[in-house]
């Protein structure tokens, strides 16, 4: 922004009328206009410029300057030199706004104890969720983990937002995985390259939506529609780890099962062949981590003791289980155990060596990206939607500046980093990021901590975990997925309470369908309900019928006039007025807001589009029958415009925005049978300044109808009466004669009064 002098000079200064020099005339005033609003900085209005008392100078030659006067050269160019690229460079990469920024006194301490809360409570739970439900090595969870967290702290836009691996998404990665490589397998494909393909094609739709600027889509699902895929999850979650809960995982490679039913099935016709020894130690385990747990809960939110926080369960559960196992020698008993977790399924043939780089670029892969395209989708929306939950959240109580767009290329790049471990797919979570905050995080670097931390686990802890049973690791899943379903009843008493029984049919929908078909199938229900509401409410025309409020030039909807006119009056009933002189009050009331008679006022208060039109076409049939929309269209006809009620029709355009080419034709074709078969006068009032609007009136003819249509009834009314014209203003002389500035313009210009 150049300083005012600066604005003065360029925008260039113009003398008073009083001090104008010799031989100006009535040109040099016309000439005389606001300048472009260059000189405005695009954050601020000119309201805002006003208050800031450096700004009254360019405001000032702002109102004052001559448009001819202005060097806009000059002026482009002090608005370049003032555009700052460094905020807008950091603004898509924050890391370079707030690591220099960073104060090692202020934050380190909290940064560092919510890191390492949140590497204690990340290694078991994302081992946990790539062995049992993404069907994937641990060490890819670990690998994603850090890959996620790192690239977020560079891209992402919400400080204290944890990301990393998502259950639910795993859940899909893991059903396709089996599905793919029960199919193919003479592809000589392996898991990791299965998820790596996956994880490629989530992470480009993430990047193309965010680049976009399709952050707007956040919006279309409903809480109840999370909640019901959420809670269904929870389920899947847990039932998913009965095999190995159960020690059944030697039965369960010989029967393959694939769906929850299934999954639910076996375990139940085999629970006889359970492994004693292994349902003890996950019964015992889950029931020591669930009342430590709901003692922390109770120490922080209702003790406030905020120390309680970095008691790290899920890592003592390990740690305690680990230590038991090798002492009590649990394997030789029958135990299941993990072994080394520092290898994969994949080597390098070479010298058998463990790897897990892996190339997903790779051509021949094409036919694969073809096959997974569906699933990178599905889990593109699901974890966007879930991470959009969390940073609303978060910024909602934190006043943080989110933006869905930048949100979605954070996601994309997080997703994106990790393809070459094999890809666990990696989304932000509000549970974990409450933790983060708790434990005392501030900025991301908790987040770059926790991933520096986790390295650190994966070089040098990792072998210390050798003899973890198998059934403890798996337990994190579970106790996870019971998180999640302590949710979902506060929702749906929630909607019962309110009587929102469309959004508990809606969360059930999905819940029985991702438990009782597939999670795919929920996820797709979830969409299809969504986009069918989302255009049940786009296609819906609000029209409304004006009606004058007594003793006032004010125009509303003439049915919520009369609702509140009854409201009064039953009001005053019940406080004993007199029944004869309200019962007057209130009929003479109804009458003169009902209607002006012989007029029709309809309100379009939406832009017009090809999905809205043809319900306003449909409404204004149904306005024609009864001179109301709530009337039933079962009923009898009560009046109509085949009777010569109705002799002037005036559409209030106020908030019709703008109107595409469909909707365009049928609001001509509906201004042309009022016209040619009704004769129906028309006429336009509040028609918006668009200019897309007013082009496609003139050109489309309809313009052209209305103006024909007031010099029709002029002549008419001319010849049976002296007094010359009749009407006052006009909207527009681009538009014409027909299109007014006001309703009481309209009223006035086509003497309605005197009818």
């Amino acid at each position: 922004m150049p300083p005012p002098a600066e604005s003065a000079r360029l925008l260039g200064s113009t003398p008073p009328p009083s001090q104008s020099p010799s031989g100006t005339n009535g040109n040099t005033a016309a000439r005389r206009a606001r300048p472009p609003l260059l000189s405005v900085p695009s954050s601020q209005s000119v309201r805002s410029a006003r208050s800031v008392k450096s700004m009254e100078p360019v405001i000032a030659n702002y109102r004052s300057c001559d448009v001819d006067s202005i060097n806009l050269e000059a002026l482009s160019e002090a608005h370049s030199k003032s555009f700052n690229r460094w905020a807008y460079v950091s603004y898509y990469l924050p890391i370079l706004r707030w690591l220099p920024q960073y104060s090692a006194k202020a934050s380190l301490l909290g940064d560092v104890l919510a890191g390492a809360t949140m590497a204690s409570f990340q290694v078991p739970l994302v081992m946990s969720l790539a062995t049992s439900l993404a069907k994937l090595p641990p060490l890819v969870g670990l690998y994603s983990v850090v890959g996620a967290a790192s690239a977020y702290a560079v891209f992402g836009g919400v400080p204290v937002l944890v990301v990393g691996p998502s259950p639910s998404t795993a859940v899909l990665y893991g059903q396709v995985i089996e599905e793919i490589m029960h199919v193919w397998k003479d592809k000589s494909l392996t898991n990791l390259e299965v998820s790596a393909t996956i994880s490629v094609g989530m992470s480009a739709i993430l990047l193309a939506c965010g680049l976009l600027k399709w952050g707007f889509l956040d919006n279309i699902f409903s809480r109840a529609l999370l909640k019901g895929f959420i809670g269904a999850m929870g389920v899947v979650m847990i039932i998913n780890q009965f095999d190995i809960q159960l020690g059944l995982q030697d039965i369960a490679d010989k029967e393959p099962h694939h769906t929850i039913v299934e999954k639910v099935v076996f375990a139940a016709s085999n629970i006889h062949m359970a492994h004693k020894l292994t349902v003890c130690i996950t019964c015992a385990t889950l029931l020591i981590v669930l009342l430590v747990r709901k003692m922390k809960n109770i120490l922080v939110n209702k003790h406030g003791i905020k120390q309680a926080v970095y008691i790290p369960e899920l890592l003592a559960m390990v740690v305690v289980a680990t230590i038991l196992s090798y002492t009590l020698d649990w394997e030789s008993k029958g135990v299941e155990i993990v072994g080394d977790l520092t290898k994969t399924k994949k080597t390098d043939p070479s010298n058998g060596a463990p790897s897990i780089i892996i190339n997903p670029f790779k051509l021949s892969r094409f036919p694969l990206f073809k096959k997974v395209f569906q699933t990178s989708f599905l889990c593109s929306i699901l974890g966007f939607f879930d991470s959009t939950t969390a940073t609303k959240a978060l910024g909602a109580r934190y006043n943080y500046n989110v933006s869905s767009n930048r949100e979605l290329v954070a996601l994309g790049m997080c997703n994106f980093a990790i393809t070459m471990f094999g890809g666990l797919p990696s989304f932000g979570a509000l549970g974990r990021s409450k933790v983060n905050i708790l434990a005392g995080a501030s900025t991301p670097m908790a987040i770059v901590i926790m991933a520096a931390l986790v390295v650190v686990a994966i070089k040098y802890l990792l072998p210390f975990l050798y003899y973890l049973p198998e059934c403890v690791l798996a337990l994190s899943t579970t106790i996870i997925g019971l998180t999640v379903i302590e949710e979902v009843p506060q929702d749906v008493m929630f909607f019962w309470g309110i009587d929102g029984h469309d959004e508990i049919i809606s969360l059930f929908l999905v819940f029985a369908t991702t438990i009782f078909w597939n999670v795919e199938s929920g996820v797709i229900l979830a969409i299809v309900i969504a986009v069918v509401r989302i255009i049940k409410a786009g296609t819906q025309s609000r029209i409304h019928i004006l009606g004058r409020v007594p003793n006032t030039s004010v125009f509303r909807n003439a049915d919520e006039l009369i609702e509140e006119s009854f409201a009064t009056f039953t009001e005053a009933e019940q406080e004993g007025d007199s029944n004869t002189t309200s019962t007057d009050n209130l009929a003479d009331l109804v009458a003169e807001i009902q209607q002006i008679e012989g007029v029709l006022i309809i309100k379009i208060p939406e832009p017009l589009n090809f999905a809205n039109s043809g319900a306003l076409r449909s409404r204004l049939s149904r306005i024609e029958k009864f001179g109301t929309l709530s009337v039933h269209p079962s009923q009898p006809s009560m009046r109509g415009f085949e009777e010569g009620a109705i002799k002037f029709v005036i559409f209030d355009c106020k908030g019709m925005t703008s109107i595409d080419a469909s909707a365009t034709q049928t609001l001509c074709e509906i201004v042309r049978r009022y016209s040619e078969v009704n004769d129906i006068c028309v006429s336009f009032a509040r028609v918006p300044t668009n200019t897309q609007v007013r082009s496609r009136f003139r050109k489309s003819g309809l313009a052209d109808i209305v103006n024909s249509n007031y010099k029709r009834f002029v002549k008419g009314r001319s010849s049976h009466r002296s007094g010359g014209e009749v009407r006052t203003y006009t909207v527009a002389t681009r538009l014409g004669d027909g299109f007014f500035l006001s309703i009481d313009e309209a009223l006035k210009a086509f003497d309605i009064e005197g009818v």
